[in-house]
């Protein structure tokens, strides 16, 4: 189990998180969603090391990773809207992203074909579509086996078909036994595909748990998500 506790992150006067945790279990997938500036990408950047907290305890399976190396060994992550070299043949970049303790070969075949990456594999990485770039950064996250993967908006630049076969390889690896977090700005992205939720306004953690558990924090036992969200925050975006 992936248990983060107490994440707290200032810049100057201003608190962007205060005091939230959560956790994921091995075959789970986690969403992360909540307005704008709610403090997400700042959490997922705590939780793989690229930011310093003022304070948190990141653990898995018992274990505080307290090094940038171990948090290395334990997640694999996609920014939002990374880049890839653009000098590069994709052939390269998918090379060296496996040479780092990859998946099993089947598995890594499956998100081959789910994510269209062969057909790209002669192309430049610099000629590539946003959507295109986006499916070649999905899949070295996806592949390379770690116990946790960190998505931070992976769905965004999808259309409604493609949509469908990315969530099918994020599926598949979180099957495979991954622990998955990812920031999800579209609710029923996150309704789709999430075992448990959490919902973050002004760097709290207003709600957190399966749609039901959401459900009966909100008040509303047959709401959809997007009403829980509505429910529990103001027009402002601010826990009501």
């Amino acid at each position: 189990m992936l248990d983060v506790r107490g994440v707290t992150v200032r810049a100057g006067r201003r608190s962007l998180l205060a005091d939230v945790g959560f956790s994921a279990e091995a075959g789970e997938i986690v969403a992360v969603f909540g307005p704008n500036g709610a403090g997400k990408t700042t959490l997922l950047e705590v939780l793989v090391g690229l930011r310093r907290a003022s304070s948190e305890t990141v653990a898995w399976n018992g274990r505080v990773l307290r090094t940038f190396h171990e948090r290395a060994q334990t997640f694999a992550f996609l920014p939002d809207g990374g880049a890839l070299p653009s000098e590069l043949e994709v052939r390269d970049v998918v090379a060296h992203a496996l040479r780092f303790r990859a998946r099993s070969s089947a598995l890594v075949g499956e998100l081959r074909q789910a994510l269209g990456v062969d057909a790209l594999l002669p192309m430049a990485a610099g000629v590539l579509s946003r959507g295109e770039r986006q499916r070649v950064a999905l899949f070295c996250a996806l592949a390379v086996d770690r116990p946790v993967v960190v998505l931070d908006e992976p769905f965004s630049t999808f259309d409604p078909l493609q949509l469908r076969d990315v969530m099918r390889a994020v599926r598949r690896v979180s099957e495979s036994g991954a622990a998955v977090v990812a920031t999800v700005h579209q609710l029923r992205d996150a309704e789709r595909l999430a075992h448990r939720m959490m919902l973050l306004a002004s760097g709290r953690r207003v709600a957190w748990g399966d749609l039901s558990a959401l459900r009966e924090q909100a008040g509303r036992p047959d709401a959809d998500l997007e009403q829980v969200f509505s429910t529990l925050l103001d027009p402002d975006g601010h826990a009501t």
